[in-house]
Parts: C-alpha cells; structure tokens; sequence
C-alpha cells in the first residue's frame, strides 16, 4: 500500500533514488492511519459502497499536498480502489513495498529509477506480495500501482510508457518467483532475485545501466 517501488514514496508511490531507513516508518505509520480511516468509514456506515467510500476519502484528503504529507493523494484511483475493498491485504502490500525499498538499498545502496536495481526491487516487492497475499492479489495491486498518466518522459529520459512495460514485465517475473520460493525467508528471496538478475539469461528487464 503505498506499493512508492514505484514504490514511491508510497505503498507504490513515484519512483525516484532515496534512502528509506526513517522513511519507510514514516510512510507505514501514515498508511495505518489511511487504511484506519477506511476502516472506520465502512464500521460506521456498513451500507456504503466502495464508490462511496472512495468519494468520502477524496473529499477529507482534497487540498492536501502529495507526498508523505498524504500517502492517500499518491496512490492511483485503481490504488485507492485496491485498499477500499481489501483494507488489510493493503497494510501486507506496503509491507511488501517496504521490504523491496529495504532489500534494494542493501544489495545496490540506492533505489534506482530505469535501471537493475529498479528491476530488482520490483522484482522482490512482487515476489512477497506473493507470499503475504496470493499471486491474484499481488497482480492486482501491482497492475494498479501503473495505471497513471504515462505521456511524456521520466527525469532520466525514458519514455513513461518504456518504464511502465519494464515495471510490469518484471512484477510478473517477480510474482513467479515468489510462487515457486514461497517457503524461502525475506532475504532467501532476495538473494534469488539479485543472483537471477545477474544471470545472462535472466528475465528481468531495465532500460540503462
């Protein structure tokens, strides 16, 4: 949840290069309180649909500034929807997020945007959402996670469009991983994914070095 490996700064937030020690229990406290905040709509009015919910949460978040100032107001529409119908699969997904920013800062010392380590992280965040939530769930909100405006470049260059293919292409790899090492730990997992990434015949994909 604010899943941002793209993240972002967010359950999947922008991507950019940062360093997550203080951020990233920053960022999970802030998402608690959007998820609470979900919870405590649907306990008080039970009749109201996710549409509904979705219009209450826009309207008490409206001028707020983007960024860790709201978690709410960087996630996609398809995001906000995700965390309205499955509140607590959304906490195991920032879990996920979190754990990727983690592991990608050890193994790379950054967060890279374009290249292997952007591969890598949304390589090993596809891999435990797949762990904590099931493969369908994981698809769901990593799919969601892209679904915002992709017209014109990044701030490395690339074509948006050329960042979203490779980020969706490599969630699916993950995802795979995660299936077939479901018993290994955090870092088992890592360390498959850095060494499969390394390898010639990987399937991961990135657009510069």
């Amino acid at each position: 949840m604010l899943l941002t490996l793209a993240f972002p700064v967010s359950v999947l937030a922008s991507e950019n290069s940062y360093s997550n020690s203080d951020l990233n229990d920053m960022e999970q406290g802030e998402f608690e309180e959007i998820i609470e905040e979900i919870l405590d709509i649907k306990a008080a009015y039970p009749e109201y649909t996710d549409e509904m919910i979705l219009k209450i949460m826009d309207e008490n978040h409206q001028g707020k500034e983007r960024g860790i100032i709201d978690i709410w107001n960087m996630l996609t529409d398809s995001e906000k929807k995700l965390c309205i119908r499955y509140p607590f699969d959304a906490l195991k997904v920032n879990t996920a997020k979190n754990i990727a920013a983690s592991q990608t800062e050890a193994k790379f010392g950054s967060n890279g945007l374009g290249d292997r380590s952007d591969a890598f992280r949304h390589g090993i965040w596809n891999a435990e959402m797949t762990v904590l939530i099931g493969k369908e769930k994981a698809e769901l909100f990593a799919t969601a996670h892209e679904d915002k405006d992709v017209t014109g470049n990044e701030s490395n260059g690339y074509p948006k469009t050329a960042h979203r293919d490779m980020d969706l292409h490599n969630n699916e790899v993950g995802r795979a991983i995660g299936e077939n090492n479901s018993g290994s730990s955090e870092d088992e997992k890592a360390d498959i994914i850095y060494q499969d990434i390394y390898f010639e015949e990987t399937q991961f994909i990135w657009l510069h070095d």
